[in-house]
């Protein structure tokens, strides 16, 4: 077990120093604990030491940070409330990727993180699969965030399945593939997209000719539209979504091909 002590530290000196390992602020949440706030019930931040400024990193308990400097600033206008006092668990630990970790324990089975936060802060952690796929993203030209731009990609589950299941490497030709048949649309690597893309290219890798593929696909279906075609098919068949997909791919690559050059399962 780490050492730590308690301390009452002013709030004005507890800031997230390493945003990486921390989810972003929610204000809004900050608000809602401020507005029922009860200092009987304040559990103790945790922070490690400070740095070189004298500041604390929040580890765990921005939002409370945040509301309680809410709440002394009803009665404490002139300083804002920054000068009240709060509780901390201060921690032995000076690294961003230690912080991130205790992040990571302590928030388990509390209130819903965000896939994308808690991937975000895993990378912080340097945990290795989550290390792994964002430098795969990274290579490709991806990037994870919940922001619907080009090259952004909130589908971490999908990303953590197809790795896990198929491989790194097969991971990363997922993502080409789908690069190069829609650019960086976000539709593209939405999860049931990576999840079907993920075994069609793991089953036929060596196989798929992209130029082929692109014409057949990329430019005959927008990603929205042939995963709507998919979900059709889903509907009348028994096949999960991503099977679907599978399928999907498969008939259209095919579609006024013969001889050799068909795709065609080996074990089914």
């Amino acid at each position: 077990m780490d050492k730590y002590r308690i301390e009452y530290i002013p709030v004005c000196k507890l800031s997230v120093v390493w945003v990486g390992a921390q989810r972003p602020y929610d204000e809004k949440w900050a608000k809602s604990i401020a507005d029922n706030f009860d200092p009987d019930k304040f559990d103790p931040l945790v922070v490690t030491l400070p740095n070189g400024q004298g500041i604390y990193h929040l580890v765990e308990g921005q939002h409370r940070r945040w509301a309680l400097q809410m709440y002394a600033a009803k009665m404490d206008p002139v300083n804002n409330g920054q000068n009240e006092m709060a509780p901390c668990r201060v921690i032995d630990e000076a690294d961003p990727a230690r912080a991130a970790e205790i992040w990571l324990g302590i928030n388990k089975g509390r209130k819903a993180i965000k896939p994308v936060h808690e991937f975000k802060v895993a990378v912080t952690a340097k945990r290795d699969i989550e290390c792994d796929i964002s430098k795969i993203l990274h290579d490709v030209g991806y990037k994870v965030s919940l922001a619907k731009l080009d090259y952004h990609v909130s589908a971490v589950s999908a990303l953590r399945l197809v790795y896990q299941r198929h491989g790194a490497v097969m991971l990363k030709k997922t993502l080409q593939a789908l690069s190069a048949l829609w650019g960086g649309d976000p539709q593209a690597v939405c999860s049931p997209m990576l999840r079907g893309f993920g075994i069609f290219v793991n089953e036929f890798d060596g196989h798929i000719v992209m130029k082929r593929l692109k014409a057949q696909i990329g430019e005959r279906y927008t990603p929205w539209k042939f995963k709507e075609a998919a979900e059709a098919r889903k509907t009348a068949s028994a096949e999960r979504l991503d099977e679907a997909i599978e399928e999907m791919l498969i008939k259209e690559y095919n579609r006024g091909l013969k001889g050799d050059g068909r795709l065609q399962h080996k074990h089914r």
